[in-house]
Parts: C-alpha cells; sequence; structure tokens
C-alpha cells in the first residue's frame, strides 16, 4: 500500500495447478428473454489471480512454493524467467 501497488497473495499446495493460477473455462446458464427455463449453458473465460495481477500490473506473492507441484512450477517458468510472458492458447493471447 505503501508504493500504491496492489498485492494478491497466493498460497500454494500440492492441489494448485495453472488453471487455479491463470483461469478457465467455467459453464454459465443462458439466459432467456422468455420466462421458460432453459437448459442451455455456454462457457466462459474467467481470469484467475495470476493473470489478473499480470493484466493489472499487481503484484503477485506466491507463497509456500515448496508444495506446488512439479507441472506448476513448470508452468510458472515462462513468467518467471528473461521471457516475462505466459501464452494462454484458449485465449490465443500472450500476456507479458
Amino acid at each position: 500500500k505503501a508504493i500504491g501497488k496492489k498485492i494478491i497473495r497466493i498460497n500454494l499446495s500440492e492441489h494448485t495447478d495453472m488453471m487455479d493460477l491463470l483461469g478457465s473455462e467455467y459453464p454459465i446458464p443462458v439466459e432467456s428473454s422468455s420466462q421458460a427455463a432453459t437448459d442451455e449453458i455456454t462457457f466462459q473465460w474467467c481470469d484467475g489471480a495470476l493473470l489478473t495481477a499480470i493484466k493489472n500490473g499487481y503484484w503477485f506473492l506466491l507463497d509456500e512454493m515448496n508444495l506446488a507441484h512439479q507441472s506448476v512450477l513448470e508452468g510458472l517458468n515462462a513468467i518467471l524467467d528473461h521471457r516475462k510472458t505466459v501464452y494462454i492458447p484458449e485465449l490465443n493471447q500472450e500476456f507479458k
């Protein structure tokens, strides 16, 4: 707060995966203009905490990294190394 940046803190565990950090598509019901109930759904992308931080320039604190699964650490590698990017195929977009 003293430097004017928001910080997002995430505690990693053996159950954390990259979808938790970057985001995923979630089912949502399709709203209908008629009064009849509908069983239709569509999928909408929802940013995860890390992607939100990247997009908005927030600080991101990854706590308990020693508990993270190897696949999460490998997924974070491109973000934390010299490339400083993450590509999300579902959005066909790269974020820096």
